[in-house]
C-alpha cells in the first residue's frame, strides 16, 4: 500500500467517528398535542378518571350530573325518606338521600340499608318485603347516625341466600367469594363494617353515599341496575324509597327499585 493510500484510509476512519452534529440534529422535535384540549400529550388529562361526586356533605356537585330520582309518595306506608337520587359510573354507585327530620328523632343508632339488583335480573335475589320487585341480591347495612352525628356509613355487605323472589330477612354470606352458608344461621356479612366498600357524609337533612363497585364481591354490574333503600328507628323501617300509595291492591305501598343506568 502506498503512503497516499494509507493516509486516505486513516482519514476515512477519522471521518466515520466524527460526532459533529449535522444541521438536522439540532432541529426541535415536533410536540404531539391532544386534539380535545390542545395540551401536549404528556400533560393531557382528558382520559383520566374524574370522580363525579365528592363525598363531603357539600351537595353542589350533584347539579352537574343527571341522576335517576325517586320521591316519596305522600300516601305511602313509610314516608321518612323524601328523596332518593342515584348515579352510576364505571367505578361507583352514588346515592343522595333526603329525610324528614321530624320522623328521624332517634339518632343514637339509625340503621340505613341499601338494596341492589346489580345484575338487572329477576332470576336472582329476593326481598319482597319493601319493594315490588324481589330481585335484590346485595344489601348494605350500618347506621347513618351514631350518637347524634352523621357517620361515614362504612357499611357491611350481605348477600341474598334465600330462594329467588322470596321475602324475609334472608341475608348472609350465601355462596360468594369462597363463603358458604351453613344453614344454621341466616346472618353474616360477606364484608364487615370498616371494609371501605362504602362511604358517606351528611349535612342537615341529607346525606350522600358512594359504593365502590369492584369491592362488591360476587356481583356483576349490568348497564342498568335497581336501587332501593330504607331508614329505620329502633330497627323498624320508617322510610322506604322508591315507594307507592297504599291501595287495596297494594296495601304496603310497594314500588319497584329505582332504575339507574351507567353514565356514558
Amino acid at each position: 500500500m502506498t503512503i497516499a493510500a494509507m493516509f486516505a484510509a486513516v482519514m476515512v476512519s477519522f471521518s466515520s467517528c466524527d460526532k459533529t452534529p449535522k444541521p438536522d440534529d439540532n432541529k426541535t422535535p415536533t410536540v404531539q398535542t391532544c386534539p380535545d384540549c390542545g395540551e401536549p400529550e404528556d400533560e393531557c388529562t382528558c382520559g383520566e378518571y374524574v370522580q363525579a361526586i365528592t363525598i363531603d356533605g357539600n351537595f353542589a356537585d350533584w347539579a352537574a350530573i343527571t341522576p335517576a330520582v325517586a320521591t316519596c309518595n305522600p300516601d305511602a306506608k313509610y314516608t321518612a325518606l323524601t328523596t332518593l337520587k342515584a348515579y352510576m359510573d364505571e367505578f361507583y354507585v352514588f346515592l343522595y338521600v333526603e329525610f324528614d327530620e321530624d320522623e328521624i328523632v332517634d339518632r343514637e343508632w339509625t340503621p340505613f340499608h341499601v338494596y341492589l339488583n346489580a345484575d338487572n335480573s329477576d332470576a336472582t335475589g329476593g326481598y319482597g318485603d319493601e319493594f315490588a320487585d324481589p330481585n335484590a341480591e346485595i344489601m348494605f347495612e350500618t347506621a347513618i347516625f351514631g350518637s347524634g352525628e352523621f357517620t361515614t356509613w362504612d357499611a357491611a355487605l350481605f348477600k341474598w341466600w334465600g330462594e329467588v323472589g322470596e321475602s324475609g330477612w334472608l341475608w348472609t354470606e350465601g355462596s360468594v367469594a369462597g363463603f358458604e352458608h351453613s344453614g344454621d344461621d341466616n346472618w353474616g356479612a360477606v364484608l364487615g363494617e370498616g371494609s371501605g366498600i362504602t362511604m358517606a357524609a351528611g349535612n342537615g337533612n341529607a346525606f350522600e353515599i358512594s359504593i365502590l363497585k369492584e369491592m362488591v364481591l360476587g356481583a356483576e354490574f349490568a348497564e342498568t341496575i335497581g336501587v332501593g333503600c330504607d331508614i329505620q328507628q329502633e330497627w323498624s323501617s320508617v322510610g322506604v324509597l322508591p315507594n307507592a300509595a297504599m291501595t287495596d291492591d297494594n296495601p304496603n305501598g310497594l314500588a319497584p327499585k329505582l332504575a339507574v343506568t351507567l353514565a356514558k
